[in-house]
């Protein structure tokens, strides 16, 4: 293992780029010293001495040389060509730091608070505690699970599950198959899916969903009013809240859930428990 340590005064700028193996970030408070550890799966492997870290002004600097195994940036997963170049990279940064992650097939794990992310990877696992900003997911294949966002949302995935615990506002999601779970979306919710399924347990704006085939459900909080619009092929459409035929008589604090899929039910439930019955219409 190789480490390299920075005096930094708050949050930084972070930028990574490499192949295989891991990434684990940790944004801390109070953080006075940034760290970067390299760990190399092979100790025979050269790639972490021909791994850049170096901090230029605000911008700490990780970048790993293209992986051998890959043909024109394009992985090709031929076992131990690439596992050879597998390197595990273990960072420390103050809370609040911005990051730009990118690798072709690594882990990624955030935890404490990171600024504004933007995270892009071929197959791998995302982690992340709490974006505080927008958030920029891209990945081929792999789950990813969020607890917390307190910006924008913009997901693009080939395949796998998307978890979020809360985001405080919108949401962009757009797959070929995979699954979108929000806890509480502040804002606003589309999805763009092949085949996968849409849940929020508490909507918060509207939300938009179109795909050949999946599920739909909505959970709507106190108060909450919402005009349906929804059309499936192949499923039912269920309400555990009153629907009426009429405009809602909150116009203002209406949402509205539209939804256009294949196959698959779509249901609206009560986001919480022993509440007044919301109208929904």
């Amino acid at each position: 293992m190789t480490t390299s340590s920075f005096p930094v005064s708050g949050p930084i700028d972070l930028q990574i780029r490499l192949g295989f193996g891991s990434v684990t970030v940790h944004a801390d408070d109070g953080v006075r010293e940034a760290t970067v550890a390299l760990t190399p799966r092979d100790p025979d492997s050269d790639y972490a001495s021909r791994t850049v870290v170096e901090l230029r002004q605000r911008t700490l600097i990780v970048h790993g040389p293209k992986p051998r195994g890959t043909l024109f940036d394009i992985p090709v997963f031929t076992g131990r060509r690439s596992d050879r170049d597998a390197l595990d990279v273990e960072i420390t940064v103050p809370a609040g730091t911005t990051m730009k992650i990118g690798s072709w097939g690594a882990d990624v794990v955030v935890t404490g608070r990171a600024g504004t992310a933007d995270i892009a990877s071929g197959s791998t696992t995302v982690t992340l505690e709490h974006v505080d900003g927008d958030l920029r997911l891209r990945y081929g294949s792999g789950p990813a699970r969020v607890q917390r966002v307190s910006g924008d949302v913009v997901v693009r995935a080939g395949s796998g599950d998307t978890t979020f615990g809360e985001v405080a506002g919108s949401v962009e999601f757009g797959c070929g198959s995979g699954n979108l779970e929000v806890g509480v979306a502040g804002g606003r919710v589309r999805m763009r899916t092949g085949s996968g399924q849409m849940s929020i347990g508490s909507a918060g704006g509207d939300v938009d969903f179109t795909g050949g085939s999946g599920a739909v459900s909505v959970g709507l909080r106190r108060g909450q009013s919402a005009r349906l619009d929804v059309m499936t092929g192949s499923g039912q459409v269920r309400s555990d809240l009153p629907v009426e035929d009429r405009a809602p008589a909150d116009t203002a604090r209406a949402i509205t859930i539209k939804a256009r899929t294949g196959s698959g039910d779509v249901r609206i439930f009560r986001a919480e428990p022993a509440v007044p019955d919301d109208a929904v219409a």
